[in-house]
């Protein structure tokens, strides 16, 4: 059975000027996206590859939370990732071509990666920075829909200097 990984990147910062796909992680979501890698480890183990978006607080994500996790993926900066919509995202994921049983990595930005989740599981899903949803998929990735995914679980990964979002 296939596992999707479907993360917010964490916490970004917003300095004045900065286009919105160059903005860069605050502080607590560098801390946040470490503990969330180390969440990652202990709960889900493996991976086998992560798409993530092209902006800078994706990369950043992604790069912090495989220093907690210690997993070693074939990673793929995904263009339709950023400002993706659901339709956008649905595609992404039905397009999926990875062996039975593997697990996939999402990074990516809201409200898209909410709706995303509500629309595999049929369960409302709010993902704050440095939130993880882990989605069993019953069958092919082609397939994925409401019927035949379930929300494992929904955690927000926050350090213990990270705060609220």
């Amino acid at each position: 059975m296939p596992t999707l990984v479907v993360v917010r990147h964490a916490k970004a910062d917003s300095p004045v000027g900065l286009q919105d796909i160059a903005r860069p992680l605050a502080d607590r979501g560098k801390a946040d996206a470490v503990e969330a890698g180390r969440w990652l480890k202990e709960n889900v183990g493996g991976c086998d590859l992560l798409l993530t978006s092209p902006a800078r607080r994706t990369e950043e994500t992604t790069a912090r939370l495989l220093d907690g996790w210690g997993a070693t993926p074939v990673i793929v900066d995904e263009e339709r990732l950023y400002e993706a919509s659901l339709g956008d995202l649905l595609r992404i994921v039905r397009g999926l071509d990875t062996p039975a049983g593997s697990t996939v990595v999402v990074i990516a930005h809201n409200p898209g990666v909410s709706a995303l989740v509500e629309s595999l599981t049929g369960e409302v899903a709010q993902l704050r920075t440095a939130a993880i949803a882990v989605v069993d998929v019953e069958g092919e990735w082609a397939d994925a829909d409401s019927t035949s995914c379930s929300l494992r679980v929904l955690h927000t990964a926050r350090a213990e200097t990270g705060g609220d979002q």
